[in-house]
């Protein structure tokens, strides 16, 4: 966990250096800029604590313990991120408007400096954001903001050469429309995690097509698959079988199948005989 110490470290001592340059230089994109790395340090702050939440011992009746705070962790994120967006259209919509002298030198250098600090935070979370929605989020949020940063110090340099003005709230809104096209993903997916959807990383026709490929498997019903957290997902289904011959290692190929290939490690299979097998759908 000592990335999400070292994230919060460097961007919280950023976001004090951009507000104060912000107001020096009279720039709505500093400022902008800076709103946006507070939501990411309360993101990174957000994260963490639900990783900790999680791995937390739970009572009895959390029977799966307290692992979908990282899911809640994301969505909340999310939340606050198009909050802090909506506050930045205002203002760069307002000084729009009315466009205002701003100090480009101080600009230039505050975002270059932006930008190795969010490249370097961007680094940090680069492992595991495959397997993570949260773990991507972050790695997208600094991979952008590094990007963004670069946009500021190239929007500096032609106030600084053309006396542009303007640039400076255009960036603001360009920022802005640009965060919410790369988060909408994410802000989606943690809502489809919180009604239990079949996560984003599993596709289950792929799972009825390995249930189906077994040969003692007549048919299946009640499958059901959902994230239990952001990295662990669930499985139950009932296995039809004719009865005949029957191999009491199926259940452990189908839970290897489901382990080895889905990455699914909490599976529940309930093995029925086919004439007697029941709908839990209408009776259980």
């Amino acid at each position: 966990m000592s990335r999400f110490l070292l994230g919060i470290i460097l961007n919280a001592g950023f976001i004090v250096v951009e507000i104060i340059y912000g107001l020096m230089a009279n720039s709505v994109a500093l400022i902008a800029d800076a709103v946006h790395n507070a939501s990411d340090v309360l993101g990174l702050a957000l994260v963490w604590a639900s990783y900790y939440i999680a791995d937390q011992r739970a009572p009895h009746k959390f029977t799966f313990g307290y692992k979908n705070a990282t899911i809640f962790a994301a969505f909340l994120n999310c939340i606050i991120l198009l909050c802090a967006i909506a506050n930045l259209l205002w203002e760069s919509v307002h000084r729009f408007a009315a466009p205002e002298p701003v100090a480009s030198t101080i600009v230039i250098y505050v975002a270059m400096f932006g930008v190795f600090i969010n490249g370097v935070t961007a680094l940090l979370f680069v492992k595991d954001r495959q397997t993570d929605i949260n773990i991507n989020a972050l790695f997208l949020n600094m991979a952008l903001d590094t990007v963004l940063s670069i946009s500021v110090v190239v929007g500096g340099i032609l106030i600084w050469w053309k006396g542009w003005n303007i640039v400076d709230p255009t960036l603001g809104i360009i920022i802005a429309v640009t965060i919410i096209y790369s988060f909408w993903g994410v802000f989606k997916e943690s809502i489809n995690l919180i009604f239990q959807a079949v996560p984003a990383n599993i596709d289950l026709h792929e799972i009825i097509a390995a249930i189906e490929a077994m040969q003692q498997v007549v048919s299946y019903h009640d499958l059901h698959v959902w994230a239990l957290s952001t990295t662990e997902t669930a499985l139950s289904v009932h296995i039809v079988t004719d009865g005949q011959d029957y191999n009491p290692l199926l259940i452990h190929d189908l839970a290897q199948i489901f382990r080895d290939k889905f990455k699914i490690n909490h599976t529940t299979i309930q093995m029925e005989v086919a004439g007697v097998a029941t709908d839990c759908s209408s009776d259980c």
